[in-house]
């Protein structure tokens, strides 16, 4: 799977790990994301990235699609965290429409 579009930067999750893991390089890429502890707990979100780099031959060449060693980082976020991040950005998309 190509890395040139960051799938998981537009969720609230993503976007709060990548604000707790900031800076970071430009090709750098969230490539996990689940939930800790058991049994349905879905308190804290471990999210990880890394640092992807272009394939120089093969199907995705010209991708990134290779993950650089030694370039990864993780986040954990809370579900009290993704909550008030989602207030947030609903309150400025009503002040945006009013």
């Amino acid at each position: 799977m190509s890395m040139d579009i960051d799938l998981f930067a537009d969720t609230n999750y993503g976007k709060l790990a990548l604000q707790k893991i900031a800076p970071t390089n430009p090709d750098f890429r969230l490539y996990y994301a689940g939930w800790m502890g058991k049994d349905n707990d879905r308190q804290v979100m471990k999210v990880t990235g890394a640092v992807f780099r272009a394939a120089k031959r093969g199907r995705f060449k010209r991708q990134l699609h290779i993950k650089a060693p030694n370039t990864d980082l993780t986040a954990y976020v809370t579900s009290d965290e993704m909550i008030a991040l989602d207030k947030t950005r609903r309150a400025e998309s009503d002040e945006v429409a009013t």
